[in-house]
């Protein structure tokens, strides 16, 4: 994972038929951005025999990005994905109070990265069951012909601009709830299929601490497996680590079935649980 604005360092090894390390006489990169238009690169070869083709890339948008080495003599080609991540970084939580949480010394960045991956997927799962917490401009298109519409990333902070059929609408003909109810004043919505895009302010300004706890705890239980053992919420309170002797030892390292949300999470989570809209 990367960051819009850094740099990731994109390498493939290159291997003759035989499996050993070998120089290409070319080679090409192309990076495929998530708009679809394509980069290319200039590669500097190898000369020292090692095979090792480098290149630091710097993403400027984020999104998906494909990475494709070909080369000739030996002819070899390998594809890879880089993920870069929107410079707005919708995490609920941050990365040292993660580390404290799960009490890694700051000092040890050895997982950090590793770790901002399980925060942001953490996050949206959250998100899924309480709404939009980290604060973020969304832009979504609703279909007109009534004169309410539901926005689907609340709690809603600010609507900053409504366009009926790309036509500008006043700001004082239409109401909005934080609960994401946009209702036209004077009569319905012009009707038509996604003829109604709306920009807006999604999000918390204030973070309740059940939330912080239970994306925390999430992150925890879900990270624990990488540091060796299932440590599984589902262990007949038996402990983290399954005993110390016979088969209870044995059993260290493997990952058992289980809910990526355990009810220790979602019952954190019930008081800010999203409901329905009531129109």
């Amino acid at each position: 994972m990367v960051d819009v604005g850094g740099t990731v360092r994109l390498q493939h090894t290159v291997r003759d038929a035989a499996g050993e390390p070998a120089d290409p006489a070319t080679a090409t990169l192309q990076v495929r951005l998530p708009d679809g238009t394509v980069a290319e690169p200039p590669v500097t070869l190898p000369t020292d025999g090692s095979g090792l083709l480098v290149h630091d890339f710097v993403a400027t948008v984020p999104g998906r990005h494909v990475v494709t080495w070909s080369t000739t003599v030996p002819a070899t080609a390998y594809a890879d994905v880089v993920n870069a991540v929107d410079s707005e970084w919708s995490a609920i939580v941050g990365l040292a109070e993660v580390k404290r949480h799960l009490n890694i010394p700051a000092t040890d960045t050895t997982d950090d990265e590793e770790l901002r991956g399980f925060i942001l997927s953490a996050s949206a799962v959250v998100e899924d069951v309480v709404g939009v917490v980290a604060r973020r401009t969304v832009t979504e298109t609703a279909s007109g012909g009534s004169r309410h519409i539901i926005l689907e990333r609340p709690p809603v902070l600010e609507v900053a601009e409504v366009l009926a059929d790309g036509q500008a609408v006043d700001a004082g003909d239409y109401t909005w709830s934080p609960s994401g109810l946009l209702a036209r004043r004077s009569g319905s919505w012009p009707s038509g299929l996604r003829n109604v895009e709306i920009m807006y302010v999604a999000g918390k300004t204030v973070v309740p601490h059940n939330i912080v706890d239970a994306t925390l705890e999430l992150i925890r239980i879900n990270w624990r497996p990488q540091a060796g053992g299932n440590y599984s919420s589902f262990d007949g309170g038996r402990g983290d680590d399954f005993g110390n002797a016979g088969l209870e030892a044995s059993l260290q390292g493997n990952l058992r079935l289980g809910f990526f949300v355990p009810n220790t999470v979602i019952q954190r989570l019930q008081p800010d649980q999203r409901g329905p809209v009531v129109l």
